[in-house]
């Protein structure tokens, strides 16, 4: 089965009718009007330098703990509802084209949310019913962006069940 297939038209109109944004929001270039909620390991915002330390982690225990959390919490995010991720198709960055996708194989789309110590994450979830975007951050704390808090509920509740924290919109 393929991890990803392209998605219907209609479902893709109704992404880019959603979130006119996208792109923006993609390429971290804003938040396209949108609320946000950080879902990290961490129960408080990082501020002081002397918590800075908590950033580097990248193997032991503490790594493998993590893990579980976000693997347990991606999981239940693909049991919940359809995800959808952008690719981009054609030459950077002139004619280079957003073409939205589905997950199709949870197997798959969990191996692609992994940790990975070689780079920046890079997951980027869609997800329409819920009228949310949901952005993997390198430093272990993940970005939800919403319109409606009411419609984003499930993805905090998820969150929370997995052990992992909300932090408000103003630190972010």
């Amino acid at each position: 089965m393929k991890m990803l297939s392209r998605a219907e038209a209609s479902v893709t109109e109704e992404i880019q009718r959603q979130f006119p944004q996208l792109q923006q929001i993609r390429e971290l270039a804003g938040d396209g009007g949108l609320q946000g909620m950080a879902i990290s390991v961490f129960d408080h915002w990082l501020e002081d330098e002397s918590e800075w330390h908590l950033l580097d982690c990248y193997e032991g225990a503490e790594r493998e703990r993590r893990n579980r959390l976000f693997a347990q919490h991606w999981g239940a995010l693909y049991d919940l509802t359809p995800l959808y991720t952008v690719r981009y198709r054609g030459r950077w960055p002139a004619k280079a084209k957003l073409v939205i996708k589905r997950y199709n194989d949870k197997a798959g789309y969990l191996r692609q949310c992994r940790y990975s110590d070689y780079g920046v994450p890079a997951q980027f979830i869609i997800m329409p019913e819920l009228g949310c975007i949901y952005a993997a951050g390198w430093d272990d704390t993940n970005i939800l962006y919403y319109r409606d808090a009411a419609l984003a509920a499930p993805v905090l509740k998820l969150a929370t069940e997995a052990g992992l924290h909300c932090l408000p919109q103003q630190a972010i």
